[in-house]
């Protein structure tokens, strides 16, 4: 036997050669074969795929990637909704995706459920849903859907999705990662309100100008009502608090750029979150 001392430098060379080989193959094949979970650039998981040994770059977003059928008035306990994730990009014929739906702490919200088994599959234990290796191919856009089914009574849910258009390279450069998000909020009829958990904002927001947005409100019980806006990878950006007596709030967005971002007031238990689009 060899020593480490008397063992061959171009064999050792070349061991680490295939041990490379073998890593990125591998790096390759988990990606063809789906995301891993916690990517899809929600505040819970704070990244997309757009990281180091995943793809480089940064991710950018792009409104309309994600879609369901819950009707405007908000989502019923036990009833099932159809989600719906579509890419666009000319001249790309592979894709990816990862999405999940979770409360602002990056908790779970409802079951998903696959409808096409051979082109998607669940991850990380049913929080995420993800592409399969046979579920990839697209002639310039790609589309998957599948099923939710809210849990009973969890206040407003948001949906979180990054998807990956392929430049079809076995390599983490060149592709292009996007994210987007959308908020269902829950249908009032959908469990009867006891009197110990009503707490509420009546709130509205908008936008006086580029700089500004004016949020006005009406909050129950006795909580000092806090103000804050998100980014829509879940990083505050703005945070201010008033206190019973006042009303509204005047926010500067002065520093923002343009783009999505999260509306968010809390007072006591009750939390309203909007989403605006800056100019």
């Amino acid at each position: 036997m060899f020593s480490a001392r008397q063992f061959p430098t171009k064999l050792i060379s070349a061991a680490f050669g295939v041990l490379i080989i073998m890593g990125v193959i591998s790096i390759s094949f988990a990606k063809n074969d789906g995301a891993p979970s916690g990517n899809t650039g929600s505040p819970g998981d704070d990244q997309t795929c757009a990281h180091t040994m995943c793809h480089s770059g940064t991710a950018s977003e792009q409104i309309g990637l994600i879609s369901t059928n819950v009707p405007a008035s908000g989502y019923l306990a036990g009833e099932t909704y159809l989600v719906t994730v579509t890419v666009t990009e000319a001249d790309i014929v592979k894709f990816g995706f990862q999405a999940s739906p979770q409360n602002l702490d990056g908790d779970r919200m409802g079951d998903m459920s696959v409808i096409d088994a051979t082109e998607t599959k669940l991850t990380g234990g049913g929080k995420y849903i993800t592409h399969k290796s046979t579920g990839t191919a697209g002639s310039g856009s790609r589309t998957w859907t599948f099923n939710w089914t809210p849990d009973e009574s969890t206040g407003e849910v948001g949906f979180y999705v990054a998807v990956n258009a392929s430049n079809n390279e076995d390599d983490a450069s060149g592709d292009h990662i996007y994210y987007d998000a959308i908020f269902i909020p829950e249908d009032p009829d959908n469990v009867p309100v006891k009197v110990d958990d009503i707490a509420t904002i009546d709130c509205t927001v908008n936008a006086i100008s580029n700089d500004m947005i004016y949020v006005q409100y009406q909050a129950s019980g006795v909580h000092a009502v806090k103000a804050q806006i998100f980014d829509m990878m879940g990083r505050e950006l703005l945070d201010e608090e008033n206190d019973t007596q006042a009303s509204s709030f005047t926010l500067d967005t002065s520093g923002l750029s343009a783009g999505c971002y999260l509306v968010v007031l809390t007072s006591g238990t009750a939390r309203f979150v909007q989403q605006i689009v800056l100019p």
